[in-house]
Formats: C-alpha cells, sequence, structure tokens
C-alpha cells in the first residue's frame, strides 16, 4: 500500500484534534471535535473552512490553449469571457465521464479544478490528446494552496485578509488579487455547499499563515471536515465523481448538461448527440425518505417490486432534519411524487422521487431528471 500524502495543512489538522483518515491518496480531516453535524450546522448559518489543496490543478497557456480545453472539455471555453468560471466535463469517446471540473478563463490562460482522484489522470489525458496542439499544460496541484470560506458570512470575513472588493466578484467569477498584503492569489466565487462562498489559490509556503489568519477572523469561523462537506454537497444536490459520475454514467443521465455543449466538437459529443435523440435511458432524481433509516450508496431501488436503479449517495441531513438520498434510476421512474421502495440492510423503506437539489440559497429545484 502506497504511502499517502500530505498538504500544506495536514500537521494543522493533526494539532488540531482532526480526525484523519484516507481519501483519494490523501490524509485528510473527516472532521473535528465538535463532530460532523455540527460543522454542517456551522456551514449552513456561519462559515467554515475547507482544506482543498488535495484537488488537481492544471494551466494551460500558449496560443493554442483555448482550443485545447475546447476538445478535452464539454463546455465551450472559446466563449466565455476573461474572469468567468464554468462547470464542465471530461467525457470518454463513448460519452461518458473520465471527471468533472471547474473550467477558469484568465487573460492568457485557462485554469482547470479536476478532483483529488484525477490528478495524474486526468493530466495525462490532457496531454495525450492535446499533443498536436501549441499548447503548455503545467500540473500545480503541488505548488499551490487551496483552500474554501463557505457560509452566509464568508462575504463579511474575507475583507479582513483580502483586497479584492467583494461587491463586485458575482457567482462564478474570479479575479485575481492579494492576501495579507502581499500574498499573490486567485479568489473565485464558487463552492460545493450550496451556500455563498469564495475559494482561494495561492503559493502552497503560506498555507497555515493564511488559514490561521481566516480563523482569527471571527464571525463564527470553523475548520470543516471531508464528512460536513459530503453532507452539505448531497444536500446541494451536487455530484459526486465515482458516485453520482463515471466512465458508467453520462452528463445526460447525471442531469448535468449545464455543463455541455453539443455546439461544438468535444471527445465523446457524438454519442452523447446520438443520447439525447434516442431518449435518456437513466436519470438522476433525489428521494424523500419515509422514517430514519439511512439509505448508502448502492441500496437497491425498486417500484412494484420492480428493480428500477440504485442509490448514488445517502445520508441523514442535518439542515433538514431528515434522510435523503440520490439514485439513478430508470427514465420510467424519475417522476416527481412517485412512490418508491429503497432496500436499507436488507429491508424495504418507503420514499418518493423528488428534484434536486434538496436545499440551496442560489439554486431552484429541477424536475427529477432535468439539468
Amino acid at each position: 500500500m502506497s504511502e499517502l500524502k500530505s498538504t500544506p495543512l495536514t500537521e494543522w489538522h493533526r494539532s488540531h484534534g482532526a480526525r484523519m483518515v484516507p481519501f483519494a491518496g490523501f490524509e485528510m480531516p473527516v472532521q473535528y471535535k465538535n463532530g460532523i453535524q455540527e460543522e454542517v450546522r456551522c456551514v449552513r448559518n456561519e462559515v467554515g473552512l475547507f482544506d482543498l489543496c488535495h484537488m488537481g490543478r492544471l494551466v494551460l497557456t500558449g496560443p493554442d490553449r483555448v482550443a485545447a480545453a475546447d476538445r478535452v472539455l464539454s463546455q465551450n471555453v472559446g466563449k466565455l469571457k476573461e474572469g468567468m468560471i464554468r462547470y464542465g466535463l471530461i467525457t470518454t469517446p463513448d460519452g461518458t465521464v473520465i471527471d468533472d471540473v471547474l473550467i477558469y478563463k484568465g487573460a492568457d490562460e485557462v485554469h482547470v479544478v479536476i478532483n483529488a482522484s484525477g490528478r495524474e489522470a486526468d493530466d495525462a489525458w490532457f496531454r495525450e490528446q492535446t499533443a498536436s496542439f501549441d499548447v503548455e499544460i503545467q500540473n500545480v496541484s503541488d505548488d499551490q494552496a487551496m483552500i474554501a470560506l463557505q457560509g452566509p458570512n464568508s462575504k463579511a470575513i474575507l475583507p479582513a485578509v483580502c483586497n479584492v472588493d467583494l461587491t463586485a466578484l458575482k457567482y462564478y467569477r474570479f479575479t485575481p488579487g492579494k492576501l495579507l498584503d502581499g500574498i499573490d492569489a486567485l479568489v473565485s466565487r464558487t463552492g460545493y455547499t450550496g451556500e455563498d462562498g469564495f475559494e482561494l489559490f495561492f503559493p502552497k509556503e503560506h498555507a497555515t499563515t493564511v488559514w490561521d489568519a481566516l480563523l482569527a477572523t471571527g464571525h463564527g469561523v470553523q475548520p470543516i471536515g471531508l464528512g460536513a462537506r459530503d453532507i452539505c454537497r448531497t444536500e446541494a444536490g451536487m455530484p459526486l465523481y465515482g458516485h453520482e459520475l463515471s466512465r458508467e454514467i453520462t452528463p445526460l443521465e447525471a442531469g448535468v448538461m449545464f455543463g455541455v455543449d453539443l455546439e461544438k466538437e468535444f471527445i465523446g459529443r457524438d454519442p452523447l448527440v446520438a443520447m439525447k435523440e434516442a431518449g435518456v435511458p437513466r436519470a438522476l432524481i433525489g428521494l424523500n425518505i419515509e422514517g430514519k433509516r439511512v439509505p448508502r450508496e448502492g441500496c437497491a431501488v425498486s417500484m412494484n417490486g420492480k428493480a428500477v436503479g440504485i442509490v448514488t449517495s445517502g445520508t441523514f441531513s442535518p439542515t433538514l432534519e431528515r434522510p435523503i438520498a440520490m439514485a439513478l434510476v430508470s427514465a420510467d421512474a424519475a417522476t416527481e411524487g412517485l412512490a418508491v421502495e429503497v432496500d436499507v440492510r436488507g429491508r424495504p423503506v418507503g420514499a418518493t422521487v423528488d428534484g434536486l437539489p434538496f436545499y440551496s440559497r442560489k439554486r431552484k429545484k429541477s424536475s427529477p431528471g432535468k439539468s
């Protein structure tokens, strides 16, 4: 078994009582002393601080940077204006998903934030597929710190350490700025929780300094582990690679076509066009669970005694005070209000089909199976 990697904040987590677990090849904090449910409430009501240094970051430069990105990514990078951020996917030639990413369009570069599990594989795929382009791909994952500030108080806290005018920074936009009067950074208004918030990118040697400075600002800010992060993204109906997205699931089935532009050419486009024309066989839905039993990934979903799908993510929601789950089901089962059953450890539990997200301050709930 290979040795787990560390982030620039690993020692801080250990010294402050975090319970550390393996995650995507890294040793990461799953929770701190207050516990996962309290951490979720902190993000929803105040503000939480997340170590995202394990995530991958690629920077594309050179004359063909946009064309190269457009070949590999489902989003139309050429249409983005400077300072814009968009969700996109890396798809296989069959139209299934290698990874989901955030794309940052700069003046002279394209930044691509990838999942921790795809650090090496996504980098290699980019280089292989763009070998004929005049583009330089730099993997800055080990050189750059990435942390997130998420929650309703995040806008009040960040100005204490950052010189960016946050009133002018719209959602899914980014800008260069300075942290603590001298640290060069990119500041983006993005997140993975369903709350307003910001993500900061800067040289890794300043990670602990910036982290401590944010915690010292007050307003109820607390460090948040992977456990609460996963609950927040599930409440917000956001997909996680390996659960709602994979090499066996297409963007059409996962309901993330807002990250796909079928009007442009990219690897995997043609099978997606064909699936859209023929009819999408499966859909990602929300499930409102009856009672207190919590479905987990892999639980079977049935309707009238017939298997129709499988739970992709399930948890107890501290925000809603009830169990929730996302499931990938056959298209005929993706109707709001439909009654289904979930097999939870050998016992059938009633549920009704719902749209996503379960909770968000920003997004409206969509109909089941719709992007």
